[in-house]
């Protein structure tokens, strides 16, 4: 197979728009990322770098999202998904040491339409995840490390926002990709946090401090995956920067994902009751 590059396209899952008018379509904010470079980042370290990739993110969101995933045989599959997000940390009367939760619930093939997963990110303890099985109607604790979502080279790990608290962080040389200067962070996941990784490194892009670039290691050291998000998708919804065309390679597997992000509400307004676990039965 020949050298992997950026997967394009997707772009008629872009013109998708919002539901009851609850938010932006894609495209419809303001477009493009342009460049615009700090004038002085040479003091920044590794954890001031990623602090700011983690403020460039919504207090909470609804993100539709499809996945199309490719094997060596050329053969591919769609996966359709809604995440729901919300930020914990200062928000009033909420569960003591949760620092966000997240919802993921399937919507497409078939088989495993109603299936949802509720994940709660917690603080110097182990993470609380829960899946719902709609085949066995009943809702169970699970360990999600190293889970991929239904038939892609996506973990949940890699679409579930990561917290500062997770990892420990080190700056490494400022390199150039996709043709613009990046910042190259490498982050070593806390033992706390039960990773499939045992590092990976990001190259952020400095105007708005958006990773287009992942290489993940596993556990046993071996580089396992690379992501790349293509640059030229970056746009802005709700005062955040993000992609919405990504793509994933899996290096020992030789398959490859493409993620499009199909639609994004900002910032709802989310009853306490969304994370609840009953809420993963409903359907």
């Amino acid at each position: 197979m020949g050298r992997w590059r950026p997967i394009r396209g997707g772009a008629a899952g872009l013109a998708v728009g919002l539901a009851l008018g609850a938010g932006p379509a894609l495209g419809d904010d303001v477009g493009p990322a342009e460049d615009a470079l700090p004038s002085d980042d040479a003091h920044l370290t590794g954890k001031d770098i990623y602090s700011r990739v983690a403020e460039n993110r919504f207090r909470s969101y609804i993100q539709d999202i499809s996945l199309f995933s490719s094997d060596r045989g050329g053969s591919e599959q769609e996966t359709r998904l809604t995440i729901t997000w919300e930020n914990f940390r200062e928000k009033e009367n909420s569960d003591p040491g949760v620092l966000s939760k997240t919802m993921v619930r399937y919507t497409h093939p078939f088989e495993v339409r109603f299936t949802g997963y509720l994940m709660f990110n917690n603080l110097d303890r182990a993470n609380d995840q829960f899946v719902y099985l709609a085949s066995r109607r009943r809702v169970r604790r699970i360990n999600l490390r190293g889970e991929n979502l239904f038939g892609t080279d996506f973990s949940f790990e890699d679409v579930v926002p990561r917290e500062l608290e997770d990892s420990t962080y080190r700056r490494l040389p400022d390199t150039i990709a996709q043709e613009v200067p990046v910042f190259v962070v490498e982050a070593t996941p806390r033992f706390s946090e039960d990773s499939e990784y045992s590092r990976f490194i990001m190259h952020i892009e400095k105007g708005h401090y958006v990773p287009l670039e992942n290489h993940y290691w596993d556990t046993a050291g071996v580089p396992v995956k690379h992501l790349i998000a293509n640059r030229e998708s970056i746009r802005q919804f709700g005062g955040v920067w993000m992609p919405t065309r990504i793509g994933m390679r899996h290096l020992l597997h030789e398959s490859e994902t493409r993620l499009v992000v199909d639609r994004v509400v900002p910032d709802p307004e989310l009853s306490r009751r969304t994370f609840d676990i009953r809420a993963l039965e409903a359907h």
